[in-house]
């Protein structure tokens, strides 16, 4: 265990040096005239790190009493509820607009500025949801069961979780915060069910499902080699 929390723990800080790294190249392309959307964009990736840093948290207080208690609980529920802000970010593909990249006859654009902004963006949501199936990875290592089918249904429950949290920040413009408001959120939320909110709801879920079970298979494949 304390193998792979140390392991974690570079993986961890790692994520946070190349997040600070690519917000300096941002800041750098943007004096540049690159009109990057650096406001919202450095906000979510900061909301982005969070879920690592209470998966680290748990895990650390989890190593420390070996076993789970209040704390590691705590952090795991934190981890929980800021997690859909790294999957959220990938809704945020919807800043590009096409009529930058192609013109009125169909032919791409040589706009340098436009590729820019292009390659930033993706990079940033690569990023983010690197850092939400990572936090997943890290949480997973502390269940406190083995067995494969609960393993399974607590991924699927995890995902639809995501996926229903990424829903509630893009279309009702909630925050992880919001929860400090209960009755609030809830009359929201019931105020909000359609066939649009379980639909999207289970897109996210499915997509990040299959992201963590690739991102799962290359760890444990890399882990192995170790």
């Amino acid at each position: 265990m304390e193998v792979f929390m140390h392991k974690n723990l570079r993986l961890s800080c790692l994520l946070i040096c190349v997040t600070l790294i690519y917000s300096g190249c941002g800041l750098l392309l943007n004096t540049m005239g690159a009109s990057l959307f650096l406001s919202w964009l450095f906000w979510n990736l900061f909301l982005a790190i969070v879920p690592v840093l209470f998966a680290m948290s748990a895990q650390f207080i989890h190593h420390k009493f070996q076993r789970w208690n209040i704390i590691t609980f705590v952090f795991s529920a934190l981890w929980l509820l800021f997690l859909p802000n790294a999957c959220y970010m990938v809704t945020d593909l919807i800043y590009l607009d096409s009529s930058l990249f192609i013109g009125a006859d169909g032919t791409y654009l040589p706009v340098l500025s436009s590729w820019i902004q292009l390659f930033y963006i993706v990079s940033s949501v690569f990023l983010a949801l690197t850092c939400g199936l990572f936090s997943t990875h890290v949480i997973e290592e502390i269940l406190p069961y083995k067995k494969k089918m609960l393993h399974r249904f607590w991924m699927i429950a995890i995902s639809l979780l995501n996926g229903y949290g990424v829903y509630i920040g893009r279309f009702l413009r909630l925050n992880s915060w919001d929860i400090l408001h209960p009755v609030f959120l809830i009359q929201k939320l019931l105020k909000n069910i359609d066939r649009f909110t379980i639909v999207f709801s289970l897109m996210i879920a499915v997509f990040y499902l299959v992201a963590y079970w690739i991102f799962r298979c290359m760890i444990e494949n890399e882990s192995f080699k170790s």
